[in-house]
């Protein structure tokens, strides 16, 4: 059989590339960097969470969660790999709607792969967090009781607690973020500058989250009166 080609144009190819730089920077900034950014700020309001000790149990909800998202992940994977298999069949019925663009099968296939795999990111992040919250449940369950701890060793316990608990929540976040950009993918099916446009979108909305919104005021003033009581700010720990 011969093979077909992509016919992918210029304006794919860029479009593909600023998909790929905007979720790779914004994950950077966000999840590592960005000292402005409401996660930067949450980090360390969880490290403050973990040295108000443990007393109680405030991550079965995150957990069931976490669980819903892979299960509900997991289910598209299916069904897209489902709709892969009638390719031929979703290529003639995507030809004949008037504002998706025309396309080559090899193309709308490779397409749909690429949402696949932006999913399948998604659902193994989920797990990791997921994973992750498993052993916060372990780290607290043993931590030793408030009268047994110095407050040197409090700090240090407290310190390795919240890696865990941050580390967990970036990589739900960054599992969250993927239903964002898989509408931003879909995009790519109508034309490719409906695929820029929709990555520039959903980046923007992501970054006013973080820096612009009420949430995200709120929480640096928390943080900043925190900052004020306990005497001292608290260090990023990642």
């Amino acid at each position: 059989m011969a093979q077909v080609p992509l016919a992918a144009t210029p304006l794919d190819w860029i479009a593909l590339l600023l998909f790929v730089v905007s979720i790779l920077a914004y994950a950077r900034y966000a999840d590592r960097s960005g000292a402005s950014m409401l996660n930067a700020r949450m980090r360390m309001v969880r490290r403050r969470w973990m040295r108000r000790y443990l007393e109680r149990d405030l991550t079965g909800h995150s957990i069931n969660s976490i669980s819903l998202f892979c299960s509900a992940t997991l289910l598209i994977v299916v069904a897209l790999l489902g709709l892969l298999g009638n390719t031929d069949l979703a290529h003639r019925l995507a030809g004949q709607g008037t504002f998706l663009v025309p396309t080559t099968a090899a193309m709308f296939q490779a397409k749909l792969i690429g949402l696949i795999c932006v999913f399948i990111y998604g659902f193994y992040r989920f797990t990791w967090a997921l994973l992750q919250y498993n052993y916060l449940l372990a780290l607290a369950g043993s931590a030793p009781l408030p009268g047994d701890l110095t407050p040197e060793n409090a700090e240090k316990v407290a310190d390795q607690i919240s890696i865990v608990l941050n580390s967990a929540v970036t990589s739900f976040h960054s599992g969250f973020r993927t239903y964002y950009y898989a509408l931003a993918w879909i995009g790519w099916f109508f034309h490719p500058l409906a695929f820029v446009a929709a990555t520039l979108l959903v980046t923007f909305i992501l970054v006013y989250r973080q820096i612009f919104s009420p949430s995200a005021g709120a929480i640096a003033a928390y943080a900043t009166t925190l900052d004020t009581i306990d005497g001292a700010p608290e260090k990023d720990q990642g």
